[in-house]
């Protein structure tokens, strides 16, 4: 793997709304349809810019992962909204009332996960995705172990099928949290 340059960003924003298309918790932000798919690549774009040192793909482009290993810094991502014409269509994108909820849903994760997760000590997945065509070839796996080495790492879905895959791969439920009717899995492997 390696990481991804300034000018991919785009490009891995579309990556990983293609990944959580089907990804239920979504629809709590983008309830219309129509606006799904754009709501979630802003999201993305903000995510992506401020985790870029530590955003990871695969050279095919068909895996990517944003994993915050200790050390590892976050870009300040309000800097985005110094550029007015970013600024309008992050909103245009996403709405008000998304980008409110949104505000209340990483309050509500960094509540529960400062219970578990020490940044000096853990490798923290906070975005991890393989394209549709790629999967089945082990390749989640395989950048777990190939970016979080050794660290014990913790990680939060929201999706059931993903904590089956998670708990396939070493990871413990420490805590399943609702968050206005999807549950929130704080999940965490300890790689003793």
């Amino acid at each position: 793997m390696r990481k991804i340059r300034q000018d991919e960003i785009g490009k891995v924003s579309r990556l990983f709304t293609e990944i959580f298309a089907d990804y239920e918790a979504y629809r709590l932000f983008f309830p219309d349809e129509k606006k799904l798919a754009r709501g979630i690549e802003a999201f993305f774009r903000y995510e992506i810019y401020a985790s870029q040192e530590y955003t990871w793909v695969d050279e095919d482009l068909l895996s990517a992962a944003a994993v915050k290993c200790p050390g590892d810094k976050d870009r300040d991502p309000q800097t985005l909204f110094l550029n007015p014409f970013y600024a309008i269509r992050f909103l245009s994108a996403t709405g008000m009332r998304a980008v409110k909820l949104a505000g209340e849903y990483l309050r509500f994760a960094e509540n529960i996960s400062q219970k578990y997760y020490v940044p000096e000590r853990d490798c923290y997945i906070k975005n991890i995705g393989v394209a549709l065509e790629a999967r089945g070839q082990g390749r989640l796996r395989r950048m777990i172990d190939e970016l979080c080495g050794e660290y014990p790492i913790y990680l939060e879905t929201h999706d059931e099928n993903n904590v089956a895959i998670y708990e396939h791969l070493g990871f413990k439920v420490l805590e399943a949290a609702d968050f206005h009717g999807y549950t929130h899995y704080a999940m965490y492997n300890a790689r003793d």
